[in-house]
Parts: C-alpha cells; structure tokens; sequence
C-alpha cells in the first residue's frame, strides 16, 4: 500500500485555488508569529538593558523557567494572551495589536 504525503493528500481533497488559500493563509499566520515573537523579544531585550538586568534576574522576576525566558528571548517562544499579558505588565507596558 502506498503512503499519500500531505500535499498529494490536500490534492485529492481540494481543488488548486483552495490549496492556494490555504497557503496564503499560513504564510500569513507565520509571519504574523514571528512578528509577535520579535516583537516581545525586543520588548525584553530593552527592558534588560535599561535595568542592567542579567538573564537569571530576568527569569527569576517573571516566575518562568530558563528554557522558556531563552526562547523567549530569542524571539522564538509560542506564548498565549495570558503569557502576554504577563510579560506586559512586568515591563509596564499595555500590549496592542493592531491588524494591517
């Protein structure tokens, strides 16, 4: 038997211009993450500086582990609203998104 890989799969289940949509859709939806991700990234980045804050003060403040403050540091941290909002109120900041 024969294994379908994803694409052949989305193939025999949608036509050309859904298949299109779709990776429109999650090009979008990536480069949305990585924007955020940066973003907070910079956020922390300055907030660190401005203080003379080392990592492990940084951590220790936020209550989070050191894997998750260095993904978050390195842009690279997939957070929830509520890690946001976290985040924001530690730095003083009130975080807005805007959609463009």
């Amino acid at each position: 038997m024969k294994l379908m890989n994803f694409k052949d799969h989305l193939k025999k289940r949608l036509d050309e211009t859904e298949i299109k949509e779709l990776e429109k859709q999650a090009k979008i939806e990536y480069e949305a993450l990585k924007l955020l991700q940066h973003d907070v990234a910079a956020a922390i980045a300055q907030h660190m500086e401005e203080h003379g804050m080392s990592f492990n003060e940084l951590v220790r403040s936020l209550g989070i582990s050191p894997t998750q403050g260095a993904k978050i540091k390195k842009g690279e941290a997939n957070l929830t609203f509520a890690s946001l909002a976290h985040i924001a109120g530690y730095l003083g900041k009130r975080p807005h998104i805007v959609f463009s």
